[in-house]
């Protein structure tokens, strides 16, 4: 079975993502790091477009010769193709960001403001701290 084009490959891992795995949006960043976030200055990416080897293209090296079986009958050029997995793997790093940033302040504020939650917010009241040794 060939793999799935990357941009689609991202787009799938994005929408898994929103439906409440949002870890998925930082593996599908750092999956695809390279192919988007990981090109040098110009001078750099003038010289990968004159070497035409697969160790020089990255992560796309591999996928970009394979079909998604939903367009097995078109070629889809490169810089579509990177186009839109440059797209999903952005709002993935957004998502990414926003989550963690999110669960960070719900820590951070559950800490504080411990006392004022109530002990229906723990999985073990303080009475029965004594009872358990914990």
């Amino acid at each position: 079975m060939p793999l799935p084009r990357p941009d689609v490959n991202a787009k799938r891992m994005f929408i898994v993502g929103l439906l409440g795995l949002p870890w998925l949006w930082t593996v599908n960043v750092l999956y695809h790091y390279k192919a988007v976030y990981g090109k040098g200055t110009t001078e750099d990416t003038t010289n990968e477009e004159d070497n035409d080897d697969d160790e020089n293209e990255g992560i796309l090296g591999g996928m970009m010769s394979s079909n998604d079986d939903e367009n097995a009958d078109e070629e889809v050029p490169k810089e579509i193709i990177q186009s839109e997995l440059s797209k999903w793997v952005k709002i993935s790093t957004m998502g990414s960001m926003i989550s963690f940033v999110a669960l960070i302040s719900w820590i951070i504020a559950f800490q504080v403001n411990k006392e004022n939650f109530g002990s229906n917010w723990f999985v073990m009241s303080p009475e029965e701290d004594i009872l358990t040794g914990w």
